[in-house]
């Protein structure tokens, strides 16, 4: 390419201003205006008026409101992918640049699916030697907070009960979730068999949960064969794991979380006469992020081995 080509292209760039990209490309990360303005430390005024001037110049909205989060329009994703690498790579000449950090993928889950789910990425993630580190967040969640926290770039991958169905958004069922009652093995109330009259007056720790479907299969349950509260609920496993390995008291948790703890808290299963509810486990991530790419073959592994 000749240098008077060169400096043509340079002549036509020199019409934007690389503030104005630097600016969108937050926007387009976190989705919002007023965060933005806190990263740079300046009003949220200066950013609206950045993005404004861009409109006009790009002649796109760039962004459409949906709630609180900012949405990018095709035009916006085509951008921004093409931005991006530009600035990553003037990044690295700045004076004192850090090397590129790794690629960081933010997960989000319910809580009570954390040692479902997490364990086995994070292993699956080192065994592929891939240059990626996992932050790992918990919330109580819906399909709708789903949906915003992925728009807004909140979430790379989000782990949940709900099957979120959404034009932008990819979601499959990684596994099922299998409830059951547990008990200390030196637990003298209970062999490995429950009657229902035992279990209307046991003791129960219980998870707490702002899960509509838990709430709903709990309070069948409670009313059929329960006669009391709760002695205890909480939203810490390692709570539920300690004070019914240390008391009388019985838990419910799903069977993964018995079979990888079991040993180590001296637990054991306890059959109930009736069947413990069952959930399915479902990662949900944007179809045009970089995480659905990285995870789709991690998180198919998954589906393998939990059959």
């Amino acid at each position: 390419m000749s240098k008077a080509s060169d400096a043509e292209k340079i002549r036509t760039l020199s019409k934007i201003d690389l503030n104005l990209l630097t600016i969108f490309c937050l926007i387009y990360s976190v989705g919002s205006i007023s965060r933005v303005a806190d990263m740079l430390n300046i009003s949220p005024s200066a950013v609206s008026q950045s993005l404004r001037k861009l409109r006009e110049m790009m002649g796109d909205n760039l962004f459409v409101r949906s709630g609180n989060a900012l949405l990018p329009t095709v035009y916006s994703d085509e951008l921004y992918d093409n931005t991006i690498p530009i600035i990553d790579k003037l990044s690295t000449l700045m004076p004192l640049s850090s090397p590129a950090a790794k690629k960081r993928l933010t997960l989000y889950t319910e809580s009570f699916i954390s040692p479902i789910v997490i364990p086995d990425v994070t292993a699956r993630i080192i065994n592929t030697d891939a240059d990626i580190s996992l932050l790992h967040l918990t919330a109580d969640l819906n399909e709708q907070s789903i949906v915003e926290l992925l728009n807004m770039r909140q979430a790379d991958v989000v782990f949940s009960t709900f099957s979120v169905e959404s034009g932008n958004i990819t979601c499959q069922k990684i596994s099922d979730m299998r409830l059951v009652l547990v008990a200390s093995q030196n637990n003298t109330l209970y062999g490995n068999a429950i009657t229902e009259e035992q279990f209307r007056s046991a003791n129960l720790v219980g998870y707490n949960t702002k899960n509509e479907k838990i709430i709903y299969h709990r309070s069948i349950v409670d009313k059929k064969f329960r006669t009391g509260e709760r002695c205890l609920l909480t939203s810490s496993f390692t709570a539920i794991l300690t004070i019914v390995s240390t008391t009388q008291c019985l838990g419910v948790i799903p069977e993964k979380v018995f079979e990888t703890h079991a040993h180590l808290y001296g637990l054991k299963k306890i059959n109930t006469p009736f069947p413990l509810p069952q959930f399915s486990v479902f990662s949900s991530s944007r179809k045009d992020g970089t995480a659905h790419k990285i995870l789709s073959p991690i998180l198919t592994d998954l589906q393998t081995t939990s059959r």
